[in-house]
This record gives structure tokens, sequence and C-alpha cells, in this order.
């Protein structure tokens, strides 16, 4: 992981790379945030070129009053809260290093918008490693955990997180699904997802961003929708509405305090590759390592701070 802003000791972006070893097949992914845009970066084939990449940008928060069906797409906005690079511009981050009980390391990089409507944690791992929900979080993604806290203008209105989600490289489709990878291989539930996906190679690339139906609204478990993608005229790229009804809870009915737990993440050839040939000598047997992974300690550079990382593959318990 690499700091890329400054000041070194409170960086506002950072890169992260995760490269598979000991598998029949190599890969390599990035992950790079920079005011509040994460931006992830696939090869398919470890040092070839990107054969998935897109950005997700954290873009606002919405206020507006339901009618007709009830759904974002038939309500009338009544505040809009511009967020991305005018919100999160030079807010430093806080990073944290923890060890799993099982000695698996997990990162997490936790930065505020400067409006104090939202906080962003990515966290990420080195394995397999079960999180508080019951979901794993596997070396092929980071999650980033989303708290707002968000007092609404009026009563009776709804919140909703609206995401931009962008591709610099050539051929990629953005396609809304019912089941994210994780939840179709049993890492999660419920889940929905958009993939993005490229088939003009000669092996269809595919990365996702992905969010659970569920989350806590004010202490409650309670469904989220979602609208789009649809297409920003302005971008280029899309627009994709996360929504949270509204629950009623403490003193002040019109706080919101929401805790919602996205994804990003890769569909890996390496770890495809390693579940087709389990005869090899890393394929999965109890407590080899799939995925090798050293930290190095942290260094003052010119540039920042550099934190040296590969992540480690582990089977699935």
């Amino acid at each position: 992981m690499v700091w890329i802003d400054y000041p070194a000791n409170s960086p506002a972006a950072f890169r992260i790379d995760s490269a598979s070893v000991n598998a029949p097949v190599q890969d390599d992914f990035q992950i790079t945030y920079n005011h509040g845009s994460f931006s992830l970066d696939y090869e398919q084939k470890a040092g070839g070129p990107v054969t998935s990449q897109f950005t997700v940008t954290v873009a606002g928060l919405v206020e507006w009053v339901p009618s007709g069906d009830g759904q974002f797409s038939d309500g009338t906005v009544i505040a809009y809260t511009s967020l991305g690079a005018s919100a999160f511009g030079k807010v430093p981050i806080v990073h944290n290093q923890t060890t799993a009980p099982d000695g698996v390391v997990v990162h997490s990089f936790l930065v505020q918008s400067n409006t104090m409507d939202i906080t962003v944690n990515l966290t990420i791992s080195e394995g397999f490693v079960t999180l508080p929900s019951g979901s794993t979080l596997t070396p092929m993604e980071a999650e980033l955990t989303f708290q707002l806290n968000h007092l609404m203008n009026r009563t009776g209105t709804r919140l909703s997180l609206q995401l931009s989600l962008t591709s610099t490289t050539p051929g990629q489709q953005f396609i809304l699904a019912n089941r994210s990878w994780d939840d179709e291989h049993a890492f999660s539930q419920d889940e929905r997802a958009v993939n993005v996906t490229n088939d003009s190679g000669s092996i269809p690339s595919s990365a996702w961003f992905a969010w659970s139906n569920h989350a806590e609204v004010n202490g409650q478990s309670s469904p989220v929708d979602v609208a789009g993608p649809e297409v920003n005229e302005t971008t280029g790229g899309y627009d994709l509405y996360l929504s949270y009804p509204r629950v009623v809870a403490g003193t002040n009915p019109d706080q919101m305090d929401i805790v919602h737990d996205p994804s990003l993440g890769v569909v890996s050839a390496a770890y495809q590759s390693i579940l087709e040939h389990p005869s090899t000598p890393t394929g999965i047997q109890p407590d080899i390592p799939l995925y090798a992974a050293t930290m190095a300690a942290m260094a003052a550079l010119v540039a920042g701070t550099v934190l040296l990382a590969r992540r480690q593959r582990r089977e699935r318990k």
C-alpha cells in the first residue's frame, strides 16, 4: 500500500496493490482512493494489461418525497448534499491494522467527509476473515462501510446515497445483478451487485460493486432499495442510488443514522485456478496459504509512507 498524497503524516489518498502467488494462474488488482473516489484496476494476468476497471465515487446525499409507488424514480427531490472531491478533498485518512483470531492481518482506512454527513471505512484483509455480520471478507475484495449521520429537512421524506460509476477502460459493461458474486459463492447472503464485465478478450474479465439488501437505520435492520444504474449524461458513466427508509428512533425524528456495508472486488482468475486444480501443491488444503503475504514496516519517503503488501489466500473454513 502506498500513500500517494501529501502530507506524509496525514495522507488524503492511497493505493493498495494485491497480487496472487502460488496459484496456477497469477492475477493482480489495485484499489486507489482519492478524494471520495475508489478505483479498482484488475489484471487477469499479473503484469499484463488491465482487463476490468471501474471507479465508484461517493457523489451525494439526496432527500426526497416519495410518491406513486414510493420508488426513487417517482420521488421529488427537496434537498441535495454534494460529496465527492468537494467533501473529501484533502481530508486525512486514519489507518489501522489488526489481526484476526486466526492470524490474518486486516487493514482499515477511515475517512470522514468535511460535511460530517458520512464516514467511509475501507477494510481489506490478507486472507479469509469472518465479519461480525457473519459474512466472509475474501482477499479478492475490499469492504466499504458507509456510516451516514444526516439531519433530514422535513418529515415523510427518504434519504438516498448517490454513487457514481465510471470506467476509463474501453469495453466495460455495467450490469445490475440480483445476486452478488459473494452471495452466489456463499461468502455472504442477500446481496445485489453491479457487475463490471469486459468480454473483449479471449476470456471474459469481471469486477463488481456489491451491497447488502439491508442496512442498519437508527439501530434497526431495514430494507435498502436501489435505483439505477442509469446513464449520467455529464460524466458519461452511471448513477446508482441506494435508498433507506425513514425509521424514527430517539428524541429527534429527523435524525438518520445509517450503517451500510457495500464492497468492491474481482472475479479472480487465480482463485478460480486453485479451485480447478485441487491436486496441485498450492491446492485448497487446510492451513496452506493460497495468497502469500508480507507486511513491511512503515518507511518515510519523499512522496509519503510506503507499506509493501501482498495478500494471502487460504482455504475458507
